[in-house]
């Protein structure tokens, strides 16, 4: 599955890549994937309120979720965005499936 990762870097994530390349931060998120059976797509560098956006293919949300927790444990990152890939017609049909949600008090 795909997975996007949006991020902003903490102080002290903006001090390190000052002693950092590109290409040393992607030879390290692509070891760490490859621990996990992950890949990277793509990896950009951004201007503005985000620092980073990688697309990612792994095998699982869950996974997604583990390494996130890792990366924010690192303390490199104020935010760290998750935005797992999904399949909206999917997402459509159980909708309309579902029939509804009432509003408490008129069940």
């Amino acid at each position: 599955m795909k997975v996007y990762f949006l991020g902003a870097y903490s102080e002290d994530g903006h001090r390190g890549m000052m002693d950092s390349t590109f290409k040393a931060r992607k030879e390290a998120v692509t070891a760490m994937l490859f621990k996990v059976g992950g890949k990277i797509v793509s990896m950009s560098y951004l201007q503005g309120d985000f620092d980073v956006i990688a697309e990612l293919e792994l095998d699982s949300y869950e996974t997604a979720s583990g390494l996130r927790s890792t990366m924010m444990l690192s303390g490199a990152w104020d935010e760290l965005l998750m935005l797992p890939e999904m399949d909206v017609d999917k997402a459509i049909a159980a909708a309309r499936k579902s029939g509804g949600y009432p509003m408490p008090g008129e069940e």
